[in-house]
């Protein structure tokens, strides 16, 4: 990019009108053929917040004005046409598989008895992982099998729960006794 400080260019007539081009920092550069600004825009070095300006006017305009592409949403996939990459990985349907497997294995061993923390971490993960698939983060594939492992964590973890307050109330009736 060129400063606007250096001498004008001309440009050929195939080349198209010169323009000046205004950074959202303020920074402007230029003047460039129409050409080579459409270059620029399909680079991704021009976005929607950027200003442009003919070489003969005076008059600065939002490069959404001449290039409409620019105005539309990111989901479309403008904005800037060098985001399409990005993009299209954000719009994928789901990028993490499910735990729905290991959670339920957990919440099965944890209602074997072997130790409530299995109970608890098949509730935690099932729970979370469900929560994510209903953003659409992840893989829906699982939802039965995440279902499951909730509902078993859960009852575990009470389960657990009401063991231990049995326990604690046996304790402190042999305790008053």
């Amino acid at each position: 990019m060129s400063s606007a400080s250096e001498p004008p260019q001309t440009a050929s007539p195939d080349e198209g009108p010169l323009f000046f081009v205004k950074i959202p920092e303020g920074q402007i550069f230029g003047p460039i053929p129409s050409k080579q600004l459409d270059q620029w825009v399909i680079q991704g070095r021009i976005d929607r917040q950027c200003e442009l300006r003919r070489a003969d006017s005076p008059v600065w305009e939002k490069s959404d004005q001449r290039y409409p592409i620019l105005s539309l949403p990111e989901q479309v996939g403008s904005g800037s046409p060098f985001h399409q990459v990005r993009v299209s990985e954000d719009n994928a349907p789901y990028r993490i598989p499910h735990r729905g497997i290991p959670s339920l294995i957990f919440a099965l061993i944890g209602l074997l008895g072997i130790c409530p923390i299995f109970s608890i971490a098949a509730w935690s993960m099932a729970h979370s992982d469900l929560e994510e698939i209903d953003k659409q983060h992840m893989d829906p594939g699982g939802r039965t099998m995440l279902l499951w492992a909730n509902y078993l964590g859960m009852a575990g973890v009470i389960g657990y729960g009401i063991l231990f307050l049995g326990f604690l109330l046996v304790a402190m009736l042999r305790f008053v006794l």
